[in-house]
């Protein structure tokens, strides 16, 4: 199964997080393909570049080595279901989670994150760091 970096752990990547980084070694041996990230990650790393005043070529470069998964028709499908489901149970997370999510299912891959939001998720494969 292939991993899907969310947004925080590029960040912590990029800042050269030691604690990151050596858990990072560790899941390589367990996952080695090259990790992905979803069109909204890649969206709010390119936000977050946006603001800086340095490095933006080196973050550029950074964010466009990984493979993006993009949404389809089956994203929107599992979205509405998600999105319904936990809104029912009092879960009003943002938008952006449940678009992460459903890419994540949609692709039968596993997201890993340090977002302790997407415990919710119970469909979801995920590793919260």
């Amino acid at each position: 199964m292939n991993i899907v970096f969310d947004t925080n752990i590029l960040i912590d990547i990029q800042k050269k997080n030691t604690n990151i980084l050596n858990k990072l070694k560790g899941l390589a041996a367990k996952y080695p393909s090259n990790p992905h990230i979803t069109f909204v990650n890649y969206y709010e790393f390119l936000f977050g570049i946006n603001k800086k005043t340095s490095r933006k070529k080196e973050s550029l470069e950074f964010i466009r080595t990984f493979p993006v998964l993009n949404t389809t028709k089956r994203t929107a499908e599992i979205l509405a279901k998600l999105k319904n489901k936990y809104n029912k149970k009092g879960f009003e997370l943002p938008l952006a989670d449940f678009l992460i999510a459903s890419l994540v299912i949609e692709n039968n891959m596993i997201l890993l994150t340090s977002d302790k939001d997407f415990e919710h998720f119970k469909e979801l494969n995920k590793i919260v760091l």
